[in-house]
This record gives C-alpha cells, sequence and structure tokens, in this order.
C-alpha cells in the first residue's frame, strides 16, 4: 500500500457535550496523537497487515519526531515523506464530546512545499493498491496518474475542497469514495440516490462509493446501488473513522477482494475505530474485523 497526503499532530481535548456558544469549559481529558486522513489510513493498513508507505510532507522539528516515532512504532514506512527545515507540520486541536463526535481546527498546509518532485513514483507499479486524500493536490495527482499508468488499484479520499479539483481526483482515481460533504459538493447538493449516484458514476466514467456515516456506504457498480450497513456498536470517538475506512478498503481492494466484500472489511474496521477511539493506538486488528464482519452478516 502507499498512502499520500496529509499527517497532523492532534491536540485531542475530551469534553462532556459541544458549547452552543462561545463559552469557556474544562476539559476531561488531553492526549497528544497523531492524525491526518493519508497517515491514519496507512496505520490502519499496517495494523490489518498490509504493508504500508506513506508519502507526506511535514517540516523538520519537535512535531514531526513525535509523528515519525509513532509511525514507525505502527510499521509504516516513511520512504516517499519530506522532512522540510522552515516549514510547519500540520497541527490540529481535535475537540472530542462524550458522545463521540468531533470539531477539529487545523494549521500549516500552506508553508509545505506543493511539488511533488521528491515521490518515488518508480515504487507505484509494485504496490497492491494506492490511496490518496485530498489535502495535497499536487501529489494525489502524481500517485493516481502513476497508478492509472501501472493498472494499479486507486482509492480517492473525496472529501470536500473545491468543485474542479475534486472532480478532477475523482476522475483519475479508479474508485472515488465520498464523504456526504465531498458528494454533495460535486453533485451540486443532490442527496446520494441511485439515480444521482449513477449520473455522477457516468460521467467519472467509473465505480463510486459513499460513506454515510452510522449508515455504512452505498456503492454504484455493475449498474445498481449497493448499501453494505455499518455495525452498531457503542462510539467513543469517531475521530479518524473515515480514515480507517478509506485504509481498510484499499487495503482489502490490494489483496484483490471483490468490492462489496472490501467494503464490509472497511466498514467492519471503521466501525470498530469508533468503538475503541484513542488515536492510532486504537486501530482493530485483522482477527478482531474479520470477526466483526461475521456480524454484519
Amino acid at each position: 500500500m502507499i498512502c499520500v497526503g496529509t499527517t497532523t499532530l492532534d491536540q485531542v481535548l475530551e469534553i462532556e457535550e459541544m458549547p452552543k456558544q462561545a463559552i469557556k469549559i474544562p476539559a476531561l481529558r488531553h492526549a497528544k496523537r497523531g492524525g491526518g486522513p493519508a497517515a491514519t489510513a496507512a496505520v490502519a493498513c499496517a495494523v490489518l497487515d498490509q504493508p504500508a508507505e506513506l508519502w507526506s510532507r511535514m517540516g523538520a522539528d519537535s512535531e514531526s519526531e513525535f509523528l515519525r516515532e509513532r509511525l514507525l512504532h505502527h510499521g509504516v514506512g516513511l520512504s516517499g515523506t519530506l522532512f522540510r527545515s522552515g516549514a510547519d507540520t500540520v497541527t490540529a486541536v481535535v475537540i472530542v464530546d462524550r458522545k463521540g463526535e468531533r470539531f477539529i481546527v487545523g494549521y500549516g498546509h500552506g508553508s509545505l512545499p506543493c511539488s511533488p518532485e521528491h515521490l518515488p513514483l518508480d515504487q507505484v507499479a509494485k504496490a497492491g493498491a494506492v490511496l490518496a486524500d485530498i489535502s495535497w493536490y499536487e501529489g494525489a495527482v502524481a500517485l493516481l496518474d502513476a497508478a492509472r499508468a501501472a493498472k494499479v488499484p486507486s482509492v480517492l479520499d473525496a472529501e470536500g475542497i473545491e468543485h474542479d479539483k475534486l472532480f478532477d481526483l475523482a476522475r483519475r482515481s479508479s474508485l472515488p469514495v465520498f464523504s456526504e460533504d465531498g458528494f454533495a459538493l460535486i453533485s451540486r447538493r443532490a442527496a446520494p440516490d441511485a439515480a444521482s449516484c449513477q449520473a455522477l458514476a457516468e460521467s467519472l466514467g467509473t465505480t463510486i462509493g459513499v460513506t454515510l456515516g452510522a449508515e455504512g456506504s452505498i456503492w454504484w457498480t455493475d449498474g445498481g446501488l449497493a448499501h453494505v450497513p455499518a455495525l452498531p456498536v457503542t462510539v467513543q470517538d469517531t475521530t479518524g473513522a473515515g480514515d480507517v475506512f478509506h485504509g481498510a478498503l484499499a487495503a482489502a481492494l490490494a489483496e484483490r477482494q471483490p468490492l462489496l466484500q472490501a467494503a464490509r472489511f472497511a466498514s467492519a474496521a471503521a466501525s470498530l475505530k469508533c468503538e475503541l477511539g484513542n488515536g492510532w493506538d486504537g486501530m482493530p486488528d485483522r482477527r478482531a474485523v474479520e470477526q466483526a464482519m461475521e456480524r454484519l452478516g
């Protein structure tokens, strides 16, 4: 697996409930953790026994030293990650309430270099699959184009950026998987139903997926709409669940699992992540995911 995109240092504050106005409240707990869509997906792959390389950008600072140690601890390779002196590692404040919902404020993308020239693109042909998030447009384009040329499956974590860039990345990937917000953006506010999914899939010329949180996910494939449920769990923290979903999906596709089986694998992994919480240290392992798939039926 090769994952391209963002790595962040998350300062996580747990609170009782989300405030409805601007007030000062105490946090129940604080933790410093690794985050970012591509980095979290890479950790998920590694814990699920799919070797993963993270191609990302960070500053050469204390934040990146912490992240490097945690990524290597979880078995993620960093052959394509740039540590740039003078740049800021992306940081985020993550507010999580007792229901597991979260609010995130990030900083630092603007100081990182845009060029993907450091990426070892000759390695793409050896990958079982690749994944890109939308935060580093130039890196995603380079990876997705290399994957297409090498006939390697590519998953796009298709969240909301500007419409034209999102559409461009989606058409470059073999499997764009949209969040609800991402689907609303690219479809000009259409609801993700059979008609709108078919129209988008036909305009992109590929299969598409849409994640729906606790409602699972839907897939336009083989001329019809298929639904894959989420696993009912007691939610501790939803932070990173979507990233785990995309990472597990790509890992399953790298193993040549059929699409809907791969989606069930990803759904089980993401659901368990919501139940476990605890950032990268709360990743479900292969055995737990396979047992959870049996519960999905």
